[in-house]
């Protein structure tokens, strides 16, 4: 915590500028943040929805590589924030750009994991394979 002339700060202070004149872009995680499984999380469809109105472009990002982007931004279009699957980062995509980085195209790649990884992995050009 940081202190200031001997006070303990213990909450964040409120920026005197709002942050989407600040800031092109927002990162935003997923789970917890923007939604709680079939719910979006209390004020965040309104609060995304006055960012983006400010001309700020969001981008969602998160570690569940299990759903592929089009079905994370049809959920959060479901929830009311409109999302492409363009918006969408996960960590597949990550996986399948270091995986691409390291072998040619066309390259078999044995997959252990869901419809999202198998998605991010021909996106790169690698064929994925399950034995």
């Amino acid at each position: 915590m940081a202190e200031s002339a001997g006070q303990v700060r213990s909450v964040p202070q409120g920026s005197a500028v709002a942050l989407t004149e600040v800031y092109d872009t927002a990162l935003l995680d997923l789970d917890g943040v923007v939604y709680a499984g079939p719910h979006a999380i209390e004020h965040a469809v309104e609060s995304l929805e006055r960012a983006r109105t400010a001309g700020m472009r969001l981008a969602y990002v998160t570690n569940n590589a299990s759903r592929p982007p089009r079905v994370v931004a049809q959920h959060l279009s479901e929830l009311g924030v409109p999302a492409e699957p363009a918006d969408v980062i996960n960590s597949a995509q990550a996986a399948a750009r270091l995986v691409s980085e390291k072998v040619p195209a066309g390259s078999r790649v044995l997959v252990i994991g869901g419809a999202g990884l198998v998605e991010a992995l021909q996106e790169r050009g690698l064929v994925p394979v399950r034995s």
